[in-house]
């Protein structure tokens, strides 16, 4: 079924990319220095590998602000190509083992303890008033979220799945009862507060549209979609990981110096020194 899709806008060609690492030790790069789009540049202090949303050179390292901290970060100049070192073939689910399903899912760091008496919780919970990233994914994507679901809960033997919505989001409920039907084992929850860590693996929406890219063509889901309040004004954003967010604004002709700039929360002091990556949700721009 074709939908009409929520307007937002991309910015997907950044001049430079900010990649965070740990250690120098822990990182594996070419000794040309050029690296291709979904390559594996080494490990952060915690096993998860680092990889690159974009083709390109990495001219040097860096200290950048993200949301959690100041991390060194190799910074990538962009050459606009998104080169790959090999293209991966879609790939058939039904003849993937399950071994291989979770080798993928360890590459791209969504692995979670997972067995067939797992309840998996998938929520998208959200401030409406300065963040409508989940809106705007669920509205687009809600499709390829249900099947996504239902290969990954076949893939573990798991019996339920709940989506969690904010009770007064009608636009994303709407959506999924478009198609959920055909999902016996999927159902909408407005409340996540009776499940137990214990007993579930959460996921938030987006990690569910990786999970899928991850299994199907073994690619890092190398964008991030966040929403801009400026003037009362919001503006949702789709960007490649690892953007500075003033050359962002700075190509949407929005105004930011001198201004006030609060991201998920927290005001940020340097805006020419900080980077959009997953966890940013929301920015807000005040006088």
């Amino acid at each position: 079924m074709k939908k009409k899709i929520q307007e937002y806008l991309t910015y997907l060609t950044a001049e430079y990319i900010y990649i965070p690492y740990d250690k120098e030790e822990l990182l594996s790069l070419p000794k040309d220095k050029y690296i291709y789009n979904n390559s594996s540049l080494g490990t952060l202090c915690n096993g998860h590998k680092i990889f690159s949303p974009v083709s390109g050179k990495i001219i040097g390292i860096s200290e950048m602000d993200y949301v959690d901290s100041l991390k060194k970060c190799l910074v990538i100049e962009n050459d606009f190509i998104d080169r790959r070192e090999k293209l991966n073939p879609t790939r058939n689910i039904n003849k993937l083992k399950k071994s291989e399903v979770i080798q993928s899912l360890e590459k791209y760091n969504l692995n979670k303890k997972i067995n067939s008496k797992t309840t998996l919780v998938v929520n998208s919970f959200y401030d409406k008033k300065s963040d409508l990233k989940d809106m705007v994914i669920n509205y687009e994507s809600y499709e390829e979220i249900l099947e996504a679901i239902d290969e990954f809960m076949n893939i573990f033997n798991m019996k339920t799945c709940y989506i969690s919505i904010p009770s007064n989001d009608i636009v994303s409920t709407a959506s999924y009862e478009k198609y959920i039907n055909a999902f016996p084992n999927v159902c909408i929850v407005h409340s996540n507060n009776k499940f137990k860590d214990s007993t579930c693996a959460f996921y938030s929406v987006e990690e569910i549209l990786a999970i899928y890219r991850a299994i199907h063509l073994d690619y890092l889901y190398d964008s991030v979609m966040f929403t801009i309040n400026f003037n009362d004004n919001l503006t949702i954003v789709k960007v490649k990981v690892y953007t500075a967010l003033f050359e962002i604004l700075r190509a949407l002709k929005i105004q930011y110096k001198n201004k006030k700039i609060i991201v998920n929360n927290k005001e940020i002091s340097n805006i020419k020194s900080f980077v959009v990556d997953n966890n940013v949700r929301s920015v807000i721009i005040k006088e």
